[in-house]
């Protein structure tokens, strides 16, 4: 990755940006106290101890589907699951989202056809582990409530080797209430 452009404040930008949350002036500074602070940055410079507090309470309390940070878009991120952000609807993606569709109506016996990806985040381990949020319509739903949203963790293998671990009706996030669905501790699932 290339660092970021100097645009001639130097110290005075990377200070106003550390004084809104953004990023830290050094990976010295970064106070790590959690398993999860490795590594992290944004735009090529270490991520702030608010900011990876926030994508720290995201990933836990979304099990790595939803990671938006309030970021603008052409931000970058390097974390160990990463949002795609701009990306979700490549071929690469929409494939698994379209296996893992299939894959829940062979199981349910239901006839949902996938619409587009909503989000995706990936982290890396010999390949790419996929949490996607994707849209599906049921074919046999009335129109008001036919399409849904759903989450799934795919593998897709530096070899070509591609695996739905599980599709599942997007859970509600525990700001939204509710109970996890069957199959939603992802962890377990990725290493079996």
């Amino acid at each position: 990755m290339a660092p970021p452009e100097n645009d001639g404040r130097g110290k005075k930008k990377l200070e106003e940006e550390s004084s809104n949350g953004v990023v830290g002036s050094n990976v010295a500074d970064s106070d790590s106290d959690s398993d999860h602070d490795y590594g992290m940055y944004v735009d090529g410079r270490s991520m702030s101890r608010k900011l990876r507090e926030e994508y720290n309470r995201q990933v836990d309390e979304s099990e790595g589907f939803d990671i938006n940070l309030g970021l603008p878009l052409e931000v970058s991120v390097v974390a160990p699951i990463n949002p795609q952000w701009g990306f979700e609807n490549i071929p690469r993606y929409t494939e698994l989202s379209h296996m893992a569709i299939d894959d829940f109506n062979s199981q349910n016996n239901k006839r949902y056809e996938f619409v587009k990806n909503l989000t995706v985040n990936t982290s890396l381990a010999a390949g790419f582990w996929c949490r996607i949020t994707f849209q599906a319509r049921d074919a046999d739903a009335a129109a008001s409530d036919a399409v849904k949203t759903f989450q799934t963790l795919a593998w897709w293998g530096i070899d070509g080797d591609k695996e739905i671990i599980f599709c599942r009706l997007k859970k509600q996030s525990s700001g939204e209430g509710g109970e996890r669905p069957p199959d939603s501790n992802v962890d377990v699932k990725a290493t079996q």
